[in-house]
């Protein structure tokens, strides 16, 4: 068999608008319920959430199971380790957080390609359906899909360098975590902050490469959409669960009361 296309990859290059979600809580049947919603793609979140590897390939195989959407894994970070584990796996996107240099998005790239393109060392893994992908080792590097995270003002400083790295194919803006580098946290700063995106937005456009969000404000992810972003996550599945049931039970205690009144 021939080692699968990367939909999401293919998506990306034909610039097509990529609408995604969160997975922060780390359960294979919420991957499943969401990859079955429509979204063109999940992140499985490996640097925030409480993920296992066997928990991560289950999750793989949760989205995997709808046909239709593509499966994204956040590196916990720049361990190359930890990387190769990944796509060994089976994953075929990788988010890596706080790329700040291009020095550290080349070792990224070298990380996740077989040489002599990369450093990532050979062994029979998930990713090649041990064996059943004959010539995975040759394909694949033409299939891993790299995306790394603005999320500093180091990062806003060196963009231009990161996205002219080979290998990187997208850039992904952390509104929350730029936030608090650059003092901009809470409501009071939200003007500012949404200048600031609205601009590393502009320049990532203006490198060639596609450019994401993660945001929960509809504002920021209008904002995007509306810029050129090709990749945009709105919604968290731990703050959507959270939402759903509050707004159930407060929609269940108002009625209570209203009754209880008459």
């Amino acid at each position: 068999m021939q080692t699968p296309i990367n939909h999401f990859k293919r998506r990306l290059y034909e610039q097509q608008v990529q609408i995604g979600f969160w997975l922060a809580l780390a359960d294979a049947n919420i991957a499943e319920i969401c990859a079955n919603q429509g979204f063109d793609w999940l992140l499985i979140d490996a640097e925030h959430g409480p993920q296992t590897l066997s928990g991560i390939v289950g999750q793989l195989r949760a989205i995997e199971s709808s046909q239709s959407c593509s499966a994204l894994v956040r590196a916990p970070g720049h361990n190359p380790v930890a990387i190769k584990q990944i796509l060994d796996l089976g994953a075929q996107t990788i988010m890596v957080p706080m790329v700040e240099t291009a020095e550290q998005a080349r070792a990224i790239v070298a990380a996740s390609l077989y040489p002599p393109a990369g450093i990532r060392s050979v062994g029979g893994s998930r990713a090649a359906r041990w064996g059943g992908y004959p010539a995975y080792i040759q394909e694949s590097n033409a299939q891993i899909c790299i995306i790394v995270q603005i999320e500093t003002g180091l990062a806003i400083d060196n963009l231009e360098e990161i996205a002219a790295v080979d290998g990187i194919d997208a850039l992904f803006l952390g509104p929350a975590d730029l936030a608090a580098t650059e003092g901009l946290l809470g409501p009071d700063h939200f003007d500012d902050l949404f200048v600031l995106t609205g601009q590393t937005l502009a320049r990532i456009v203006a490198t060639g490469k596609a450019a994401g969000i993660l945001s929960r404000d509809e504002r920021l992810v209008q904002q995007y959409l509306d810029g050129g972003a090709r990749l945009v996550a709105n919604g968290i599945d731990s703050f959507s669960l959270a939402r759903a049931v509050g707004d159930n039970l407060r929609d269940w205690r108002t009625r209570i009361s209203q009754r209880a009144a008459d």
